[in-house]
Formats: C-alpha cells, structure tokens, sequence
C-alpha cells in the first residue's frame, strides 16, 4: 500500500491480516531501497504492482468511456502517438519516455489531466487504461526497473499524486451534483404528486377532467417515455419494470429488457386511428415527445401525453401531428407454468366481451331453432284442420322473421369469432416463442431442433384446427341441448328414448374415439423425430455424400418416417369408423323412434302436430349433434398436441426478478472452488476448480477433450448452475446477479456459432440502433475480414443465404468475432473461435485480440495460437492442474508440454 507525504486531504487506507508490520517508507527512502542491487527487482515489482492496482480502480470509474486502446506496446518498442490517439501497455507496466518541450498535457481515460514539466518526461503505462496526447508526441519505452534508474521518472510519480488528486475531486463533486440532481428529482416528484392529487380530489366534482390513465403511472418514474411506455403497458395488459439506468441510445430497448417484454416498430399508414391495431407507443412529429395511443372502444384511437397529462380524440387532423413510426408491445406468458385454461385466458385478454357475445349468440340462435318445431305443430294440429289461409301466411311470415333474426345472429356470431381468432393468432404464437427464448438452455438438451420447433408450432395447429366452424359446430351442439326442452313437452317418454339414443351415441364416440387419440399422439411423435431427423441429415447432407452413406441416411429417416405414417393410418381407420356410425346414426334414431312409438309404447300416442313437432326437434337435435361429433373429430386431434407443447409452456423460463443489477463490469473473474454435474447422479465435471482473473487478462483454457473446457464457458454465462462453490463477476456472485444484464457485457464466440440471413452489415451490428457503418467496418479489421468484405460485389451490404453458403468456413468464424467486437464487450470468451483460420489470418485476429482493453478468454486446441496471452490454465480432470506463460510451461514437464509435444508429432 502507498501512500502520499505531506497531502493531508488523501488517504488510502487497507485491512491488514493478523500479526502484519506495516512500515513507514518515505519515497527518497523508497528511493535508496531500489539503489541497491539486491532489492532493485523486488523494489520495482512492488512499484509495478501499485501502479497496476491504481489503474485498475481508474478503468473501473463509472465515468471511463467505453474505448479501446489505438495503440499497445511493450517495453523496447519506438513509436509516434499521433494527436487524439490513445495508448496503452499490452502486458506489463511500461515506462514511456519523452521530450517536455513537444507536450502539454497528458490524460489518462479522459478523465485527469497531467502537466509536463520543462525537463524530459516519464509517464508509466499499464494495460488497463489509457493515456492521450494534445499532439503527436515521440516515445520510447522501458522497464520499470531500468526506467526508475533516471531521477525525472520518481518525479513522475509526484505526477499521479496530483492525478489522484484531481480525480477524487472530481468525484466528490460528481457525487455532490448527483444528490443535487437526486433532491431535486425528489421535490419535483413531491410536487407533481401534489398537482396530481389536486387535480384527482378537483375531478371528484368534475369527471370530465379526471385523469383516466393516471391509476397506470409509476409514481417513481419520472421519464415520460417510461411513462407512456406504461400507459400502452397497462392497457396490454403488462405492467413495466422500473429501469433506473436506461442506455440513452437504446432507452426504449433497455425498458423492454428489463420487463421481459418484446416490441416492434410499426408503420402507422392510411387512417389507421379507425382501424382496430392494440394500444401504441407513438410520438409527435416535431418535439418528439413521447405520447401512448389507446384504442378507445370501436370509436377509435385516443393520444395521451404524460408529459402534460392531456388526452386528445384522434382524427385526421390530430393524427398529423405525430410520427407514422410507432411501436407495439408484445405480451409474455405468466412467469409460472401454464396450462391449457390459463392459455385460453392468455389468448381472450380483451376479447372478453366477443367470447360472451359468441355465447350470447349461439344460445339465442339455439332458442330461434325451437320456433320451427313449434310452428310445425300448431301448422298441423290448428290452422290445417280448421283451413285457415290466413293464418299460413302468419306463420309463414313468422318463419321468415325467426330465419332472418338467426340469420343476423350468425353473421355477428362469425365476427365475434373472427375477432377472437386474430386476437389468438396475434397473442399466443408471439407468447410461445418468447417463452422458448426465456428457457434455460439446459431444456433444450430434451429434444431435438425439429422436433423442438414442431413442438413449438403445436399451438398454432391447435387454432388452425379450432377454426370457426369447428367451434361454431360445438358450440351449436352444446346449445341444441335446449331442444330437450320440446321433446319433453310433447313425450316424456319418447324424450326419454331420444336422451337414452344420445348417451349411447356420445358412449360409442367414447369409445371409438380413445384409440383414435392414442394413434395421433404415437403419429405426432414420430413426426417429431422424423423432422429433426430430417434438420440433422440436411445440415450434414455434403458429409453424406463425400462419404457416399446417402442411402444409409435415407433408411434412417424411412424408418422414423415409416412409424409415423402407421400411427396416422391406424388413427385414420378409428376415425373412419367413427364417420361411419355418425352417417348411419340418424337414419337408425328415427327407425328406433318409430318402432318404440308403434310396437312398444301401443300406438301413436300424439297428435300428428305434436309428432311432427317432436320429430323436427328431435331432427334439429341429431343433426346439431351429428355436426358436434364431426367437429370433435378434429379436437381429437388437438389433445396430442397440446400434450406435446406442454413441457414448453409448464417448463419455467429464466428469471431473474429480485436479482442485482450487475452494472458495468469492469472484467474481473473470479471461479472459487467450483462442483459441477450435469445430473443429480452424474459424474462430477469439476471437482472444486478456483482460478482468478483481473481485468484486461489475456487467458487460455487448454486441456484434452472433454476435461470440461466448454463446460466452464456455459458456467460463466449462467447457461448452469454450480454444484457447489460460486462464480463472481467483479466481487459479485454470478447466481445474485440478473444473468440478461451480465450476458449483454460479455462477447461470445462459439465453434459452431450461426449466422442469421440477411446481409453482412445486419449480422454485424445485429439490433443494436446506435451502431453505423463505420462501426461495422472496425469491427471486420479487427476481425481480419475487411479485405474479404472489400472485395465482394456488394461489400458490406452482400447477402448471406440460409446456411451461409456463400461464405468459407474462415470468413464465417472471423464475421462472428466480429459481430462480438463491435459492442467493445469488457469481458471476451472465444470458445474455439479461429479453429478454421489459416495461420495469417489467425496471426491478424490474435494481434487484434492483444490489443484489446478487455478480459479475454480463450479456448483454444491448437495450443500455437496462444502463444501470447498472458497466462495459460491447462485443465483435466476438473482441477486446474498446470498454470504459467507459454514458455514457462513449455520449460517443465507437465500436461501442457505433453499436449504440445503430442500437436507437434
């Protein structure tokens, strides 16, 4: 630890361990120590050391900007920094040396500032911050200890004492705006929440001028768009998390990460204020003001503004004022498991009052279908007996009415169910497929990609076979019971023949049906298997043709194919079966109806109106019935379906409510005595592995396959869990921490990573709305892919196809290290990232990698790709068995030297 004499206002103060000496040294002291040769090492590591730690709680200031590093050396280098152009140590402390009169400042992070004296200058350098110039300024380098052998270099040390200084003030006066900033916000909020309660206690005489949308407002929240993202939040039915630290150049994306939520830009074209498209995240044309559309009925659209608590009915001329780019929320399934009830709540969110008047409808039509039997009745028992034309054209005239009115309540009983169906279609497939993407990634390991997507799709094959006439069907069934109400007014006994003919009828369904469900869930399975059977044969189709095993290939997936195609005949024969009865069954109701009314009941006990009224009804009813069976024909095939979506929607997805924000990770790792398994009864992976990592480390992971090196990279993304022990990012312990937010600050490269389709710039700069072209163009020069980009007919803009054919397997590896550096990660892991590069390029990409001012990772295989990182972990069987540079562990024998001399054979 060290400290400053003579500077009473700074102090750094530590905790010491038991039975410590702690010793006063003055820096001429300090100074005599080094003169000696048996101390100068031992004296300038310690220097070295300090120097590191001070840098490192620089780069770690919450105001360090986001930059790396231009320029990187090392000790014996020459160079010129040009103006503006940052510099740093690549590994070590360094010493730069420089002439006075050519300079007048020097910051470090832009944050302090340093003045050059009139005599030649020494400035230290260390890897994990930066220094800059005002001018181009010529500089040399040296060692610690061969640079503190000159006078002008402990003077320089005087230098970072004012830094420090300057640095704490500038903090302390950081920290007094921001609790300014802080009471400020805290009277503003006092005083609007005063206006407010006003205005609400001044509304209680006066509703007009209520504020009907202040009940969804975050009191805590004092952002408008947060505010009107709320407001169009509430009214879909998601309440917003509260995100204190908004990116300013993604604010709307950091709202929506932080509540789980997806969104998507909209084009707001013709007069959509009529048209009936869900609540809006809008905002004006000129100010930019962000204001929330709300659907207001069938009426159309209202604007609300939370800026000034005004709302405005839409119409052409209001819908000018605001820009034609608006945005829409996509609501998430509950966090719990969730059944098929609750899916159907999830779906009819807002459409309660179209599902009552489906209901509504169908049981009013039910009750218009009884005025044809009754009006048969009094027909033959009434007006024909007493010869009545008169009263023919009255009931004539009153089945024309009863036609119409049920026709008109089909017509809105259709468009109900319209509105439903586009309600379902839009709500629930998003649902699902957000769901998978919030899953951990261990239920992935569970199915097979094809299978996975069948399984994903299932719901919407459940709305594609729930259509409207299926459900028209059901629903006019069950309301066609209402007609039991007629059988039993005219024959109670011949109602309760009808009702025992119905049992038997639903009785044999029963039983015809349960086969058919076993052959279409067996039929569904093998599908399943057979389409991601058939995603696997096509990914690795051109390895079945250099090894000519195609037919093999074929067979496999005939097999799979073959077992499917006998489960749907099989399910086809039962549901034959099934259509069969349904055809025979009205013609053998009416022959037992018959019988039973003249053999066994003695004779026609009826009138011939009463008859023929019964018969009508009992018509009405076989064929409503009939119509339903038909249609639970097709819901039998929804059962297998749902019961193959199930483990997506009760599976939980990844949460991470009540969990820290991890803020901005400085790339500090540290793994302490980490067990890992994959199952409860599994072989442990790591058997208590511990190793740390500072921030700019440059770090190999090595060892033979399966020692668990792939494992430990989904171990530091939180893809699992430790068994025992923790995993701390920054002194924070991963498992505390909200892994989305961690996730977002680490770039990722994998062996098998996937490109999108699309083009080279999208695959870049992925969704990120802050990131341009010149950022994507860094990014493939770091990358070593800016020539390859160059010489393509459409450079950055050239299309990638499905598959991405029209790249090498090289050019693919070096585009997604690319799209991982465009975002300056503070924490890299590359997971086998360059195994495809040829030794010049995998030169260019490993200088790109040394230069950077961020944690790196890297697991590599070819063992002479690591030559230059700082240190090497070499891991087998769960420990951390070997750790040094390169040629410290090429010196010894050990694993890392027999993995060499393995490659190198």
């Amino acid at each position: 630890m060290m400290g400053f004499e003579g500077v009473p206002a700074l102090t750094l103060s530590g905790d010491a361990t038991e039975d410590s000496v702690l010793y006063a040294l003055p820096l001429a002291r300090f100074q005599t120590l080094f003169s000696l040769d048996e101390l100068r090492p031992a004296v300038a590591q310690l220097i070295n050391q300090w120097l590191d730690r001070l840098f490192y709680g620089l780069s770690g200031n919450d105001s360090f900007p986001n930059r790396q590093a231009e320029v990187l050396v090392q000790a014996g280098e020459r160079l010129i920094l040009r103006k503006g152009e940052a510099i740093a140590s690549q590994r070590y402390v360094v010493w730069g040396k420089m002439k006075a009169d050519k300079l007048k400042t020097l910051k470090i992070n832009g944050l302090g500032k340093i003045n050059a004296s009139n005599e030649e200058g020494w400035m230290p350098l260390g890897r994990r911050a930066f220094w800059e110039s005002d001018r181009n300024l010529g500089l040399r380098f040296y060692p610690t200890e061969e640079a503190l052998q000159h006078p002008a270099a402990w003077r320089s040390l005087r230098l970072i004492e004012q830094l420090l200084l300057d640095l704490e003030q500038q903090d302390i006066e950081e920290r007094l705006h921001r609790e300014e900033a802080r009471l400020r916000q805290k009277y503003t909020l006092q005083n609007q929440q005063a206006a407010r309660s006003l205005h609400e206690a001044q509304s209680i005489l006066n509703p007009q001028k209520a504020d009907k949308y202040a009940q969804f407002l975050d009191q805590h929240a004092e952002n408008t768009l947060f505010q009107a993202a709320q407001v169009v939040a509430r009214a879909s039915g998601i309440r917003l998390q509260d995100n204190l630290h908004q990116n300013p150049t993604d604010p709307l994306g950091d709202i929506a990460r932080a509540s789980r939520l997806r969104f998507r830009e909209v084009k707001l074209e013709g007069k959509w204020w009529k048209q009936e498209i869900g609540p809006l995240l809008g905002f004006e044309e000129v100010s930019g003001a962000p204001v929330a559309f709300i659907p207001v009925g069938r009426a159309g659209y209202e604007a609300y503004n939370p800026a000034n608590r005004q709302t405005m009915r839409l119409d052409a001329k209001q819908a000018a004022q605001f820009s034609p780019l608006a945005y829409t929320f996509f609501r998430p399934l509950p966090p719990e498991p969730v059944h098929l009830w609750g899916l159907l709540r999830f779906g009819l969110f807002q459409g309660q009052a179209d599902f009552w008047n489906l209901l509504l409808m169908g049981l009013s039509g039910a009750v218009l279908g009884l005025v044809t039997p009754v009006l048969t009745g009094i027909l033959f028992d009434q007006v024909i007996p007493n010869a009545s034309p008169g009263q023919v054209g009255q009931l004539g005239l009153a089945l024309l009415v009863a036609t119409l009115a049920s026709l008109l309540l089909r017509v809105s009983e259709q468009f109900a169910l319209l509105r439903l169906e586009t309600r379902l279609d839009l709500r629930l497939q998003a649902a699902i497929w957000d769901r998978v993407l919030q899953l951990p990634t261990r239920f992935f390991r569970q199915f097979s990609g094809g299978d996975l997507a069948n399984r994903t799709l299932g719901v919407q094959e459940i709305r594609r076979l729930l259509s409207g006439v299926v459900v028209a069907s059901v629903l006019g069934g069950i309301f066609s019971l209402v007609n039991f109400v007629l059988l039993f007014y005219y024959s109670a006994s011949l109602a309760l023949v009808a009702l025992s003919l119905v049992l038997l009828e639903c009785l044999a369904f029963y039983v015809l049906g349960r086969p058919q469900i076993k052959y279409e869930q067996e039929a569904l399975h093998h599908t399943g298997q057979a389409q991601g059977l058939v995603l696997q044969l096509l990914t690795g189709i051109s390895k079945f043709k250099v090894t000519g095993t195609e037919i093999r290939a074929f067979i496999r997936w005939l097999d799979v194919f073959r077992l499917a195609r006998q489960a749907q005949y099989r399910a086809a024969t039962w549901q034959n079966q099934q259509a069969l009865l349904n055809a025979l069954a009205p013609v053998l109701f009416n022959a037992f109806i018959f019988a039973f009314l003249f053999q066994i009941n003695g004779g026609p006990q009826l009138s011939t109106g009463s008859f023929l009224a019964f018969q009508a009804a009992f018509g009405a009813l076989t064929a409503a019935l009939l119509s339903l069976s038909e249609a639970l024909l097709t819901v039998f095939q929804v059962m297998p379906l749902y019961k193959r979506t199930r483990p997506i929607l009760e599976a939980r997805p990844e949460t991470d409510e009540g969990k820290k924000d991890p803020g901005l990770l400085r790339g500090k790792v540290e793994i302490s005595d980490v067990q890992f398994r994959y199952e409860a009864n599994g072989p442990l992976i790591f058997q208590g592995i511990s190793f740390r990592l500072d921030p700019g480390d440059y770090v190999a992971l090595v060892g033979p396959s399966g020692s668990g090196k792939s494992t430990l990279v989904r171990l530091l993304l939180g893809f699992e869990s430790p068994t025992a022990g923790s995993i701390f990012y920054d002194d924070q312990d991963l498992g505390q921490l909200d892994l989305r937010r961690v996730r977002r600050q680490i770039g990722t490269v994998l062996q098998n990573g996937q490109l999108v389709p699309g083009d080279i710039f999208s695959n870049i700069v992925g969704t990120s709305p802050h990131l341009r072209l010149e950022d994507a163009w860094e990014a493939a020069r770091l990358a070593a892919l800016d020539e390859d980009i160059k010489k393509m007919p459409m450079g950055m803009h050239t299309v990638i196809g499905e598959g991405s054919t029209t790249l090498s397997g090289g050019q693919k590896q070096r585009l997604l290290i690319a799209r991982t550096l465009v975002h300056k990660p503070r924490l890299l892991i590359f997971d086998e990232a360059t195994s495809a590069l040829d030794n010049q390029t995998q030169a260019i990409v490993t200088q790109s990698l040394r230069k950077l001012q961020a944690t790196r990772i890297v697991i590599a295989h070819r063992l002479s790709t690591i030559r230059e990182v700082d240190k090497i972990l070499v891991i087998d069987q769960g420990q951390v068995v070997q750790q040094g540079t390169y040629e410290a562990l090429m010196a010894v024998e050990g694993p890392f030297k027999a993995l060499a001399r393995r490659q190198m054979e």
